[in-house]
Protein backbone atom coordinates (compact mmCIF):
# COMPACT_ATOMS: atom_id res chain seq x y z
CA UNK A 1 0.00 0.00 0.00
CA UNK A 2 2.70 2.44 1.10
CA UNK A 3 4.53 1.37 -2.15
CA UNK A 4 5.40 3.45 -5.39
CA UNK A 5 4.84 7.20 -5.58
CA UNK A 6 2.83 7.70 -2.32
CA UNK A 7 5.92 8.31 0.09
CA UNK A 8 7.60 10.94 -2.43
CA UNK A 9 4.10 12.36 -2.63
CA UNK A 10 4.16 13.05 0.82
CA UNK A 11 7.62 14.61 0.54
CA UNK A 12 6.66 16.87 -1.81
CA UNK A 13 5.14 19.92 0.27
CA UNK A 14 8.61 19.51 2.49
CA UNK A 15 10.46 19.59 -0.52
CA UNK A 16 9.30 22.78 -1.93
CA UNK A 17 9.24 24.40 1.52
CA UNK A 18 12.49 24.00 1.65
CA UNK A 19 13.59 24.96 -1.61
CA UNK A 20 11.87 28.11 -0.82
CA UNK A 21 13.89 28.26 2.53
CA UNK A 22 17.53 28.21 0.32
CA UNK A 23 16.25 30.39 -1.94
CA UNK A 24 15.22 32.99 0.81
CA UNK A 25 17.54 32.79 3.29
CA UNK A 26 20.52 35.10 4.27
CA UNK A 27 22.60 33.07 6.16
CA UNK A 28 22.79 30.31 3.70
CA UNK A 29 24.31 32.93 0.42
CA UNK A 30 28.03 32.17 0.22
CA UNK A 31 27.92 29.53 2.98
CA UNK A 32 30.94 26.72 2.23
CA UNK A 33 30.57 22.85 2.66
CA UNK A 34 33.79 20.90 0.98
CA UNK A 35 33.44 21.74 -2.62
CA UNK A 36 30.38 24.04 -2.72
CA UNK A 37 31.27 27.96 -2.96
CA UNK A 38 27.31 28.36 -2.44
CA UNK A 39 24.76 26.44 -1.20
CA UNK A 40 22.03 28.43 -2.71
CA UNK A 41 23.36 28.18 -5.94
CA UNK A 42 23.56 24.70 -7.96
CA UNK A 43 26.59 22.81 -7.58
CA UNK A 44 29.06 23.75 -9.66
CA UNK A 45 30.94 20.35 -10.18
CA UNK A 46 27.51 18.59 -10.45
CA UNK A 47 29.05 15.97 -8.09
CA UNK A 48 26.21 15.84 -6.01
CA UNK A 49 22.63 15.02 -8.62
CA UNK A 50 25.21 12.34 -9.43
CA UNK A 51 25.85 11.01 -6.16
CA UNK A 52 21.90 11.22 -5.47
CA UNK A 53 21.36 9.56 -8.82
CA UNK A 54 23.97 6.66 -7.71
CA UNK A 55 22.48 6.55 -4.29
CA UNK A 56 18.79 6.24 -5.03
CA UNK A 57 19.53 3.30 -7.46
CA UNK A 58 22.00 1.35 -4.64
CA UNK A 59 18.76 1.79 -2.93
CA UNK A 60 16.46 0.44 -5.33
CA UNK A 61 18.68 -2.60 -6.17
CA UNK A 62 19.24 -3.75 -2.50
CA UNK A 63 15.97 -3.18 -1.88
CA UNK A 64 13.39 -6.21 -2.23
CA UNK A 65 10.28 -5.94 -4.15
CA UNK A 66 8.18 -9.38 -4.82
CA UNK A 67 5.15 -7.97 -6.51
CA UNK A 68 6.38 -5.85 -9.50
CA UNK A 69 7.97 -7.44 -12.79
CA UNK A 70 11.52 -7.80 -12.62
CA UNK A 71 12.12 -5.65 -15.89
CA UNK A 72 9.80 -3.13 -14.61
CA UNK A 73 11.65 -3.04 -11.59
CA UNK A 74 14.49 -2.36 -13.00
CA UNK A 75 13.37 0.57 -15.44
CA UNK A 76 12.07 2.34 -12.29
CA UNK A 77 15.07 1.72 -10.58
CA UNK A 78 16.89 3.63 -13.29
CA UNK A 79 14.56 5.86 -14.17
CA UNK A 80 13.39 7.80 -10.98
CA UNK A 81 16.25 7.89 -10.20
CA UNK A 82 17.22 9.66 -13.27
CA UNK A 83 14.49 12.09 -12.93
CA UNK A 84 15.02 13.25 -9.39
CA UNK A 85 19.31 13.58 -10.05
CA UNK A 86 18.56 15.58 -12.99
CA UNK A 87 15.63 17.67 -11.70
CA UNK A 88 17.72 18.77 -9.05
CA UNK A 89 20.59 19.60 -11.29
CA UNK A 90 20.00 23.66 -11.49
CA UNK A 91 18.53 24.15 -8.16
CA UNK A 92 20.28 24.99 -4.61
CA UNK A 93 23.09 22.63 -3.68
CA UNK A 94 22.28 22.85 -0.57
CA UNK A 95 18.92 20.88 -1.27
CA UNK A 96 21.01 18.43 -3.37
CA UNK A 97 22.66 17.91 -0.24
CA UNK A 98 19.59 17.69 1.26
CA UNK A 99 18.36 14.51 -0.49
CA UNK A 100 21.87 12.56 -0.72
CA UNK A 101 21.84 13.15 3.05
CA UNK A 102 18.23 11.72 3.16
CA UNK A 103 19.25 9.10 0.36
CA UNK A 104 22.37 7.80 2.71
CA UNK A 105 19.93 7.27 5.96
CA UNK A 106 17.15 5.40 3.44
CA UNK A 107 20.26 3.32 2.12
CA UNK A 108 21.64 2.43 5.67
CA UNK A 109 17.88 1.71 7.15
CA UNK A 110 17.84 -0.71 4.44
CA UNK A 111 20.60 -2.55 5.20
CA UNK A 112 19.62 -3.15 8.65
CA UNK A 113 16.10 -4.14 7.31
CA UNK A 114 17.85 -6.32 5.21
CA UNK A 115 20.02 -8.03 7.77
CA UNK A 116 16.48 -9.12 9.80
CA UNK A 117 14.32 -12.20 9.71
CA UNK A 118 11.63 -10.07 7.93
CA UNK A 119 14.11 -8.99 5.30
CA UNK A 120 15.55 -12.43 4.33
CA UNK A 121 12.23 -13.75 4.10
CA UNK A 122 11.35 -10.69 1.36
CA UNK A 123 14.53 -11.51 -0.60
CA UNK A 124 13.65 -14.97 -0.45
CA UNK A 125 10.06 -14.03 -1.59
CA UNK A 126 11.68 -11.71 -4.00
CA UNK A 127 13.70 -14.72 -5.59
CA UNK A 128 11.09 -17.03 -6.03
CA UNK A 129 9.00 -15.05 -7.79
CA UNK A 130 12.03 -14.38 -10.21
CA UNK A 131 12.44 -18.52 -10.83
CA UNK A 132 8.80 -18.47 -11.58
Amino acid sequence: MFGGCLPLLLQLPLLFAYMSVLRNTAELHQARWLWLPDLSSPDPLHILPLLIIGSMVLTQCITPAPVTNPSQRWMFAILIPAVMGFSLWHYASGLSLYWFTGNIINLLIQLAMNRTKLGKEMHALAAARVKK
